[in-house]
Order: structure tokens, then sequence, then C-alpha cells
């Protein structure tokens, strides 16, 4: 089965690990997790998603280029979030690397995966505690708060407080409560399972279709540009490979191929721009200087791209 949804899961670690990405060679924590419960905001209860045989891979990056501070490197949200969840210190990579987690329970948040050539419309958003409130709802005032809140601002207010009783519009009568047939665990894994089923057929029949439109298609989407990272260059063209080398359009498709879905775009054009930056220097990521580079350059560009973002 697998994944067929968005969402808030509680998952296990199955495999784990310190990597470094090629970009500045900046460490990152990658888990594979398999999907255990996932969480129905309408019910308002975790269900069991083990069945559907899950698993996604996470990144989660621990130090980025922080633009507000001139791109100075510094820890990021997900260093503080891996610290959290996995009870590291935030010193050693070793420690966090050989680290025993196959008792450990977290939650992920799944979002869509909006890249265009993505072959998994998922990716991991984010991580946090087992326990936390998956609603994350805001926390408003209660009764006693907001009493204190009128004392204490009462002298700004030109007109004395008046306490006003208003009917709540959404509270449901006593005998109505009573009335009230509690829904049972197995009627809501029943709901649960049909809108399950509902969710893959649509998911299904949107492959099938993308699959057929495909068929009399062979575009191919091209390689970044310096100006439009998405664009494919008019003058792209296929030749055969030599040994440790290619084209840039060669460079591309190998990416496109073998890339981790679970990886967003944006993370693949900087990793694509980074590489080119490293090998023929900073004045080949305009056009001019990308048409100098040569197609042994462009095989070397291609190896740091897949290091950093290719499947496992």
């Amino acid at each position: 089965m697998g994944l067929d949804r968005i969402g808030t899961f509680r998952c296990i670690p199955l495999e784990w690990g310190v990597s470094l990405t090629s970009q500045k060679n900046l460490p990152q924590f990658v888990v594979r997790v398999k999907l255990m419960e996932y969480y129905d905001q309408q019910e308002d209860t975790w269900f069991d998603y083990s069945e559907f045989d899950a698993e996604i891979n996470t990144y989660l990056c621990l130090y980025g280029a922080d633009k507000k501070k001139n791109d100075k490197i510094g820890p990021t949200l997900s260093y503080d979030q891996v610290k959290k969840v996995f009870s590291w210190d935030g010193k050693s990579f070793a420690t966090l690397s050989n680290g025993d987690y196959s008792e450990l329970q977290f939650q992920v948040r799944i979002g869509d995966n909006t890249w265009e050539g993505a072959r998994s419309p998922y990716q991991v958003d984010w991580i946090d505690e087992y326990d936390v409130d998956p609603a994350r709802q805001l926390r408003k005032l209660d009764a006693a708060e907001l009493k204190d809140l009128d004392k204490q601002f009462a002298a700004l207010n030109k007109e004395p407080v008046k306490a006003v009783t208003v009917p709540h519009p959404a509270k449901v009568p006593t005998d109505d409560k009573k009335t009230e047939k509690p829904v049972t665990t197995a009627e809501k894994k029943k709901i649960m399972k049909a809108r399950s089923n509902k969710i893959k057929a649509a998911a299904a029949a949107e492959t099938k279709a993308k699959e057929e439109t495909e068929i009399n298609s062979t575009d191919m989407p091209g390689p970044p540009e310096a100006e439009d990272p998405l664009e494919a260059p008019a003058d792209a063209s296929a030749k055969a490979p030599a040994e440790n080398a290619c084209d840039k359009q060669q460079a591309w498709e190998a990416i496109v191929e073998m890339r981790d879905p679970t990886i967003n775009d944006e993370t693949i054009k900087e990793l694509w721009n980074a590489a080119i930056e490293e090998i023929a220097g900073p004045e080949a990521i305009t056009k001019v200087g990308q048409k100098k580079i040569t197609d042994e350059q462009w095989y070397q560009v291609k190896e740091i791209v897949l290091k950093d973002c290719a499947k496992f």
C-alpha cells in the first residue's frame, strides 16, 4: 500500500545517520521512518496506520546560512528539533549518528512535494516529540485570566467594563448530549478505512491520467539556467555519454532520474548551482560562464549533486 496522504503521523525510526551536503559540507541528520499512527483532525483522534506499511525518508539540515546575518553559518530550526526529539546534546555528531533510537517514537508532519519532477508527492516538513498536541491550536486566556486582564487595564478605559452574559451559539442542550451515541473504536477504524480507500482511488486515477498523458510526450525538464533554474535550455541536445564525461542536459537528466523524491526542488537547485561554482568557479554560474564548462566538468557536477540528493 504505502503513504497516501499528507498530515501528522507518529512513527518509529528504521535507519539513521549523519551525512554531509556537497554545498559547504554542512551536516544533516537523515532518518528513514515507518509511519505507525495517523492523526485525524475531524475526529481529533489517532488511528492505526501500520497496516499501510508506509515509509519515508526525513532530511534534517542541522546548519545553514542565515540570510539575516550575511549568510553566516549557524544552527537551523531542525537542529533544535533534533536536540529535543532525539535527546541530543547538540555537540557531538558521532553521538547523534551512533545513538540507539530503535525504541523511540516521534511525530512527523508530511506535506506536498511540489517539485515538478518528483516521483513521490510527499515530503517531511517537520518533526516533533511523540506526545505534543498535533492540532497546534492557538492558546486563549481562560475566564480568570481575562478577568485579571480587565482589572489591569481598567484605568486606561474611558468607560467602565460591564459584564455581559451572551449565550454561546454553539452550545449543545444537555438532553441532546445524553442521546448522543459514542463512536466505538471499531467504527472509527471503519470510517478511517473508507476515507483511505477513497483517497487512494483518487490518487490512482490521477497517476493513471498522468501516465496516459506522458505516453505521447518526449519532453524532459531541462537543467536550471542562471536566471531561471527550472527552465529547460533552448539548445539542449541528446548524445551518447562518454566515460567520465557528459553534457549539461545529460547531467541534469541523471539527477532527475536518481534524486530522492523527498528532497524539494529548491534544495536541488541550490545543490546544482553550488556544484557548478565548486567545479568551474563563481563566474560559471552565469549563462556565459556555463557555455565554457567542459563535458568532464559537467560529469563532476552531476556526481557532486547525486552524492547529496540520490536515493538510498
